[in-house]
């Protein structure tokens, strides 16, 4: 994944050093969990997260070169040499052009953290939201980053809510003294909103359908997913609702139609109405109804049939799902 960072530690409303910290923090935990850091190379931010993904990449014996990208502008010197610099097509930034061209460490990112700065930052924001990019305010040391991060829960509905729950967007307002932390917490939710990991399962609660979770469960593994089913859970919650959230958090979805049941049919409408790809299973000499007859289904002749067939539709799934 390649993580954008963007704003200033000359403009920190509050927390100035704890802001300098988490900027270092978050250049390291960027490359630790193995993702690419993009830099604009013009500002104060940029030199520290940069300085520190590097030192990180050295330790741990990985070429900064191609884990650590920069672009400076055609005309402007670089304000640090670590990693790979590139030159920007662009001699500005700017918004005031006739052809809203991203900034090419716009284009190339997965996803854009900002945090404190000012109008440049904003600049910045408003170039990400042009390119459709994710884009994840860090509240805590004000300034653009905080604005950011109201503005786009205001859109959470629409940006985030098929991917991460209100709750666990509202990690990036919370006020803590534990730098190292609070960067693991914004790396780990920019993961959930870019490659969701839970496959959510569908299937007639009866143990006659255990087989048929563990194979899925083994086959998601491999692709490096968890399968869930809500009677599996702990949770006191109502089921319904436990359901909404399941499928409305997930990848995709798996549903077995063996056994026709309605909590199925439901379960599945619902999944399709999100606009969440959804694999049908069935057991070889299942009689389908006019409803999903049509619908390419996974006809299985015993579970090691089943995980075979299986492998071939979530690769395919997941080439689409893993943005």
């Amino acid at each position: 994944m390649n993580i954008l960072a963007v704003g200033s530690l000359r403009k920190v409303p509050v927390y100035a050093q704890l802001c300098e910290e988490f900027v270092r923090r978050l250049g390291e935990a960027i490359v630790d969990r193995n993702h690419t850091l993009l830099t604009g190379c013009r500002g104060s931010l940029d030199e520290a997260i940069a300085e520190a993904a590097c030192k990180r990449l050295e330790e741990i014996a990985k070429e900064s070169r191609t884990r650590l990208i920069s672009y400076r502008l055609k005309n402007a010197e670089p304000v640090h040499r670590y990693g790979t610099i590139r030159v920007s097509s662009l001699t500005d930034w700017e918004l005031t052009h006739p052809d809203l061209n991203p900034p090419e460490q716009l284009a190339e990112a997965d996803v854009a953290i900002f945090l404190a700065g000012g109008e440049g930052t904003f600049i910045a924001a408003n170039w990400a939201r042009i390119a459709g990019k994710p884009i994840l305010g860090v509240a805590q040391f004000g300034g653009a980053g905080e604005a950011i991060y109201e503005r786009e829960r205001s859109r959470f509905e629409e940006r985030y809510s098929s991917f991460v729950s209100m709750q666990e967007f509202d990690m990036l307002n919370q006020d803590t003294l534990d730098m190292g932390q609070l960067a693991k917490d914004v790396i780990s939710l920019a993961e959930r909103i870019i490659s969701p990991k839970a496959v959510f399962t569908v299937m007639p609660f009866t143990s006659e359908f255990r087989d048929v979770y563990a194979s899925y469960s083994i086959v998601c593994k491999e692709f490096e997913f968890d399968a869930v089913r809500t009677d599996e859970s702990e949770s006191t919650e109502r089921i319904v609702p436990r359901i909404i959230e399941g499928i409305r958090y997930s990848a995709f979805v798996i549903a077995d139609v063996s056994d026709i049941s309605p909590n199925v049919f439901y379960e599945i409408g619902f999944a399709q109405g999100l606009g969440k790809p959804v694999i049908l299973t069935a057991k070889k000499g299942t009689a389908l109804p006019f409803d999903i007859a049509d619908v390419p289904v996974v006809f299985w002749d015993g579970q090691e049939d089943l995980k075979d067939k299986l492998r071939r539709r979530i690769e395919h799934v997941a080439s689409g799902v893993r943005r």
